[in-house]
């Protein structure tokens, strides 16, 4: 193609076409002979260079990459967890910041705040560190003891009573703090690992949800049981840790036991409790316990029950009770030796 000698080649005109830009390479003194007009490009052959197309506004502009702006989020996370996300000297919190084009604000340890702020320029970029986070807090959380459990008190004025003639069939040889209160006599349940006020009440809220169902569960009749049956976890009796008895209803009915099987399926379905804390068991092993030599550190770390678990034993009834409530509770205690209680639901 010729090109004519008044043509600048470094700076040629410009002309648009349907919204993209080409250099002409012809001067405007060299017209079509036909129209007078300087051709248009053809889709085969053309007088004007049809370079690639320059989005630009006006000749000479560059085009620039459109600059991503920060935007801003939180994270929920129980603040027991900030630890693992900081990590040993901030490592952690390093190593997902560089991995995800992150920035992290985890709050001080006495803010107590259920959450951290992030700072992301994409979307997948807080995807990413979301599931990475998720990720740390599930790991940590298995290897983390239980918070609260779910449980239906076992008292009455008889078994109170008993329990501390029990006590003391049972002789020197096993210290009083190895054998439970009366007042913190229980069925278990389940377990439950909670870190933060948020999952505390959501927790409560399921137990409220459970309450409904609870008097079909029960034929609309009271929970009235006999506190027996010594029996041991192991099969040693010789060397036992713990000591537990039964809760027998009166009318010999399975109706405690669905009570328990329901309300621990209804937790783990709600993601409250999994199975693998019941043993991997979808039945609940109803047992009320006496003795546990792991209260109490002083003395022997077993204890020979053979003479508790005997026919002869004086104390087979600990007495009868009703079972009124169910408890969520805290794991801890009170001044008074009582499970510090969460929320209840009532079972008369």
């Amino acid at each position: 193609m010729q090109i004519d000698e008044g043509v600048d080649i470094l700076c040629p005109d410009i002309k648009s076409i349907n919204g993209s830009c080409y250099r002409v390479l012809y001067s405007s003194s060299m017209t079509n002979r036909y129209s007078g007009k300087i051709k248009e490009p053809s889709s085969m052959y053309s007088d004007v260079y049809e370079d690639e197309p320059i989005t630009c506004k006006s000749p000479g502009a560059v085009n620039e990459p459109v600059k991503e702006k920060w935007q801003t989020a939180e994270i929920s996370t129980p603040s027991y967890f900030h630890k693992y996300i900081v990590g040993k000297s901030g490592t952690v919190k390093k190593r997902l910041e560089n991995e995800t084009g992150t920035l992290i604000n985890v709050p001080r340890p006495h803010e107590k705040k259920d959450h951290i702020t992030v700072k992301y320029k994409n979307e997948s970029s807080f995807s990413s560190l979301e599931i990475r986070i998720e990720s740390i807090v599930s790991s940590a959380k298995k290897r983390e003891r239980p918070t609260h459990f779910v449980s239906i008190p076992v008292a009455s004025k008889g078994i109170t009573e008993n329990l501390g003639k029990f006590q003391e069939l049972c002789g020197p040889t096993i210290h009083p703090h190895k054998v439970q209160f009366p007042s913190k006599l229980h069925l278990t349940i389940g377990v439950l690992k909670l870190f933060s006020d948020s999952e505390v009440k959501r927790a409560s809220e399921v137990m409220k949800e459970f309450a409904p169902r609870i008097p079909y569960i029960l034929c609309g009749k009271p929970l009235r049981g006999s506190l027996r049956n010594l029996e041991i976890m192991n099969d040693d009796p010789e060397s036992v840790n713990v000591l537990y008895a039964e809760l027998l209803l009166l009318d010999e009915s399975d109706r405690l036991q669905n009570l328990a099987d329901q309300c621990l399926e209804f937790f783990v379905e709600k993601g409250l409790m999994d199975y693998e804390q019941n043993r991997n068991s979808k039945s609940v092993k109803l047992h009320c316990t006496l003795i546990n030599t792991r209260w109490n550190s002083s003395g022997p770390r077993t204890i020979d029950a053979s003479e508790l678990l005997s026919e002869d034993f004086e104390l087979q009834n600990l007495g009868d009770c009703v079972l009124e409530k169910l408890d969520l509770n805290e794991m801890t205690t009170d001044r008074d030796k009582k499970y510090v209680s969460v929320s209840s639901v009532s079972l008369v």
